[in-house]
């Protein structure tokens, strides 16, 4: 398991737009890839339960990716979180 650790630094927080951009991504692999923060995990596919955390700018989340192809998911994955 990769771990991708994340501060959120749009001002708007983890918003819709980089809910649906990192599930598209997500969605490319085979590997489970999750969401943590504030202690809860979600399924980082699904653009509506990240942004039911209510992650505000400033926040700390991290990405979490395990399975056959993890590190090439993770590296893409972190291409797209550096824009967060």
């Amino acid at each position: 398991m990769l771990e991708i650790p994340c501060d959120i630094t749009d001002p708007i927080g983890l918003h819709v737009q980089l809910a649906v951009l990192l599930a598209s991504e997500v969605q490319r692999w085979r590997s489970r890839v999750t969401l943590e923060y504030a202690g809860r995990v979600v399924d980082a596919s699904q653009p509506l339960e990240m942004m039911m955390l209510g992650v505000r700018s400033g926040e700390h989340v991290v990405v979490r990716v395990q399975g056959p192809d993890e590190t090439t998911a993770a590296e893409a994955i972190r291409k797209i979180m550096a824009s967060f």
